[in-house]
């Protein structure tokens, strides 16, 4: 089982935070790998399409508005993994300050490529947290 886990602190209290990342539909506002997203199944099932058009369906394990998180497991997609389940939080580091994490484990389908993967999921993370931080760092200076 291979894992990945990258944490960014953004310059934002929690609701804040919370208010963009908290929407399972809501990828494309933020992740600009992400081109589109539609739910499906009540909303327990969300079906993206990357910007080079590969589609990838997730299905939302659990999501706590009081604890400021959401879980989720990947049903079809491109990657070589199966058994993958990620987690998004936002957690309150101090006043103004808002540490999101967003982790995952997986089973590579070939062990040999497991760093690659495991490289892959740590570009997607990291990029997607600094756009998400630029995003509610510019909104939380506006409201000043």
């Amino acid at each position: 089982m291979a894992s990945v886990s990258v944490s960014v602190d953004m310059k934002a209290p929690v609701e804040s935070v919370w208010a963009r990342l908290r929407d399972f539909n809501g990828l494309p506002g933020w992740l600009e790998f992400i081109r589109s997203s539609r739910l499906s199944n009540g909303g327990r099932l969300r079906h993206v399409e990357t910007i080079d058009g590969k589609i990838i369906v997730e299905a939302l394990l659990e999501h706590s508005e009081p604890h400021t998180f959401y879980r989720y497991s990947i049903v079809e997609g491109p990657d070589p993994v199966t058994d993958y389940t990620a987690t998004l939080s936002a957690r309150q580091r101090s006043a103004g300050v808002t540490t999101v994490t967003w982790s995952s484990r997986f089973e590579p389908l070939d062990a040999q490529k497991a760093a690659s993967l495991v490289g892959h999921y740590d570009v997607l993370y990291r990029t997607g947290l600094d756009r998400l931080k630029t995003l509610v760092e510019e909104e939380a200076s506006a409201r000043q």
